[in-house]
């Protein structure tokens, strides 16, 4: 079995990367019976409830960032603009902030970065100017990618391969819980006054502070020896692949859906339901898909969630003329589909890497899922003008049909370096 990781910090974190001889052998060690070590459930829920608490902000803060532009006229240009520099900042801190990660210790570098966005945050209810928004709005989305990379490779260490995908499951399905209750939240305070801001702000701090009180209980990640996001790319290109098949699923779907919905007789009220029940399935399937991915070869499960979902993209154009039960039962369906495949990705990255590898795993999950998200909505528009609805199905499809054709033919993983024994 994969050794636990106070045994891989008492020897000094530097565990480069871990390759299963046969990955049946390896599906079968993880559901080797009742004698099988457990991880440490006090850290998981740990980890969790504090990357929900985060969710929290970060889902408030996108619509509120832009209801507050729109309320100064500003001009559209200038509001999508500005919301560009989250991306571009999620997309920096896969690049700044494994280094950061490994001079400071993960303990400091996660409490600073949750400081720094509550700062960022701060500094924009204070000053409603552009010239401070931009860059406060990169900084924040640094912060938010760097928070998120420390919080998934401390999961993926505590973890252990027998519950790996359950582990993962249960924290894609509070992130997606997280990011629901932003937006609900700002439906309570309103987007005017500093009420909607000081709700984002005091859960910022509020992740800060568990992680402060608690994180000295985790891997801290603080090694000599480095590895570069560049070197870890091609030992996952399939994983990497299957992140961002999925930020472009999200934000194609978060975009063009709500229209296409619409465009098909349905109100923008029960679109905005139907939004809600796309992640909704995140919330409460993600647990059974992890389940699955602990029971069966991970690559097949990646592989029937690819083609699940692509199949589902064309059913759209069905279900969407079935009336609002059989749409909605889809999107439910579909979301969790569509967004297993990180889970599975993610699982797969624990079992094989670990130490200074999983970090730099950890920051190019973030570097592709920024990818995928700036490619989805630019694609997918471009289809949708050149096809019309069915550019939203032909996109969607043709990803998530290329990444099935890619697990089956490629390793989800590449051996590389040292092998840790199991």
């Amino acid at each position: 079995m994969r050794a636990e990781p106070a045994d891989e910090a008492a020897s000094g974190g530097g565990i480069d990367s871990v390759e299963a001889p046969d990955p049946t052998l390896a599906s079968l060690a993880r559901t080797a019976g009742p004698g099988a070590s457990a991880p440490d459930w006090a850290k998981v829920a740990l980890v969790t409830a504090t990357v929900g608490v985060f969710a929290v902000a970060v889902g408030l803060s996108s619509p509120l960032l832009a209801l507050v532009l729109k309320s100064e006229q500003f001009s559209g240009l200038l509001i999508g603009t500005n919301a560009a520099m989250m991306p571009i900042g999620l997309l920096s801190s896969a690049l700044c902030v494994p280094r950061l990660v490994q001079g400071t210790g993960a303990y400091k570098a996660a409490v600073g970065l949750a400081l720094i966005a509550a700062a960022a945050l701060a500094l924009m209810m204070v000053f409603r100017t552009l010239w401070i928004w931009f860059p406060a709005r990169f900084v924040l989305g640094l912060a938010i990618g760097g928070f998120y990379i420390v919080n998934k490779a401390w999961l993926n260490e505590i973890a252990v391969p027998v519950y790996r995908g359950r582990v993962m499951g249960l924290y894609a399905a509070v992130l997606a819980a997280g990011f629901s209750l932003g937006p609900f939240a700002l439906a309570l305070t309103g987007s005017s006054g500093w009420w909607p801001f000081a709700v984002g702000i005091l859960a910022l701090l509020a992740a800060a502070l568990i992680t402060a009180i608690f994180a000295t209980r985790l891997p801290s990640f603080s090694v000599k020896e480095r590895t570069p996001i560049t070197s870890f790319i091609p030992r996952a290109p399939v994983l990497l692949a299957a992140v961002a098949t999925f930020a472009l699923f999200d934000h194609a779907t978060l975009t063009f859906l709500p229209a296409f919905g619409m465009r098909n007789g349905y109100s923008e009220q029960a679109m905005a339901i139907g939004l809600a029940l796309l992640n909704g399935g995140n919330v409460f399937l993600q647990v059974p898909v992890g389940w699955l991915a602990d029971r069966c070869p991970r690559r097949l499960v990646l592989l029937g969630l690819a083609a699940a979902t692509a199949a589902g993209a064309v059913l759209l154009a069905i279900a969407v003329q079935q009336g609002l039960l059989m749409l909605f039962i889809l999107l439910f369906v579909w979301g969790a589909c569509a967004y297993g495949v990180t889970t599975v990705a993610l699982a797969e990255l624990g079992d094989r890497f670990g130490g200074p590898t999983l970090l730099a795993g950890s920051a190019a999950f973030t570097l592709a899922s920024g990818i995928g998200g700036m490619l989805g909505g630019p694609l997918t528009g471009a289809a949708v003008d050149t096809a019309g609805d069915s550019g939203l199905i032909l996109v969607l499809a043709g990803a998530y049909g290329l990444l099935g054709l890619l697990v089956a033919a490629v390793p989800l993983t590449r051996r590389a370096g040292r092998s840790r024994t199991d």
